[in-house]
């Protein structure tokens, strides 16, 4: 028994530094440049693979095709917006959500709304300025008889759009209800643990990454809607997934509003804002905590 354990204990030994040597020879540093350089450690492969449209169509290692990826992606719509610019379609240019909102009306409304934003707990009012934009979309509500937002406010952690355990899903929703005392008031949200109904509230799934999803949400809110608002994941395929379904969707008058835009995603909505329906007339505005990009349906 006890030779062995001495046996055993010799093995381990040998390995621990058969294991030292290893990671002391400069074979194997070599080995690791040559898979860092081509195979790309840090997702450089991933980068590549999942964002063919963006990436070059060339030889070269992955962790260089990998930078050249990224460049791309952050290059490709301002440079599509030069173009606009070169074809004369001036692109969306920002305007400062109080210079927008700034009749003597706007004021008044966006002071009724502020209040009950921050009764339920929406960050509308406090933390983002986007009262003012919606004193001037709504008026004194007489006139909206439909709004939609998409994004509840999941508080769930293991939700990429939550708003953390200090969250009130439903919040938004809830002050608008009471804003608009004529109109019905419809939510979606990703996760279906804090949809709810409530009087003139109806709340249903929405994967905003899924268009195919929404045909909950269509057959709950009928072909006419006067506000359609997405608070929801905050990336520019679900965004797009919104603005499509409000365009199919919008009465006259009525408006579509894409909050929490981070500003570096400006030139992409300044291409979009260009792209927009004749029908429509679209503005970037820069508010408190973010971008937002709205546009009123004319005709």
């Amino acid at each position: 028994m006890a030779d062995a354990r001495k046996a055993r204990l010799s093995v381990a030994k040998l390995t621990e530094r058969f294991e030292e040597a290893l990671r002391r020879s400069p074979v194997v540093d070599r080995v690791k440049d040559w898979v860092e350089r081509n195979l790309g450690f840090g997702g450089n492969i991933r980068i590549v693979g999942e964002l063919g449209a963006f990436a070059p169509n060339s030889a070269g290692t992955y962790r260089a095709r990998a930078d050249l990826t990224v460049l791309s992606v952050n290059q490709t719509f301002p440079l599509l917006a030069v173009m606009l610019e070169k074809a004369g379609q001036p692109p969306l240019v920002a305007t400062d959500i109080a210079e927008f909102c700034s009749s003597p009306g706007d004021a008044i409304h966006a002071a009724a709304l502020k209040p009950l934003f921050d009764r339920y707990g929406s960050d509308k009012g406090s933390g983002h300025d986007y009262h003012l934009l919606y004193g001037h979309i709504l008026g004194d509500g007489a006139a909206v008889r439909s709004l939609v937002e998409i994004g509840l406010g999941t508080n769930n952690p293991e939700v990429v759009s939550t708003m953390g355990s200090a969250g009130h899903p439903g919040a938004s929703l809830r002050a608008f209800r009471d804003y608009l005392t004529g109109a019905r008031i419809y939510g979606a949200d990703v996760d279906k643990r804090i949809l709810f109904s409530e009087d003139r509230i109806s709340t249903c799934y929405v994967d905003q990454t899924d268009p195919a999803s929404f045909a909950e949400l269509e057959s709950l809110v009928g072909p006419a809607i006067d506000v359609v608002i997405d608070d929801g994941l905050h990336a520019p395929n679900a965004n797009l997934s919104v603005l499509n379904f409000a365009l199919e969707r919008l009465s006259v008058g009525g408006w579509v509003i894409i909050e929490d835009i981070v500003v570096t995603a400006e030139p992409i909505w300044a291409v979009i804002g260009a792209l927009m329906p004749d029908s429509y007339e679209p503005v970037l505005l820069r508010a408190e905590g973010g971008v937002i990009f709205a546009a009123r349906r004319k005709s």
